[in-house]
């Protein structure tokens, strides 16, 4: 896969990278814990929903999840992510 990177100049999205979990992890808070997640976060479970991100921008699959990154690093603003899924319309029955 070749690397996707859309920036502004302030503000970069790219593909979620193995090196984000720590600061993923970081950026939890109690109000995303209970409204979001359903749960605190573990390492474990983060590193297995970025690979399955990974796997998805590498065969093609409907999932796009982008990590929301900032300065001149290009570090991962805490939980800042966002995606998109593409779906058949209309929806197969």
């Amino acid at each position: 896969m070749h690397e996707v990177r859309l920036s502004d100049g302030t503000i970069t999205l790219s593909p979620l990278r193995p090196d984000d979990v720590e600061a993923h992890l970081a950026g939890e808070d109690e109000l995303l814990v209970r409204w979001l997640n359903g749960g605190p976060g573990t390492r474990e479970g983060v590193e297995a929903y970025f690979r399955h991100c990974r796997e998805q921008w590498d065969t093609g699959g409907p999932l796009r999840a982008f990590g929301i990154r900032v300065g001149s690093g290009e570090v991962l603003a805490g939980k800042s992510t966002c995606g998109s899924r593409r779906t058949a319309w209309p929806p197969a029955r």
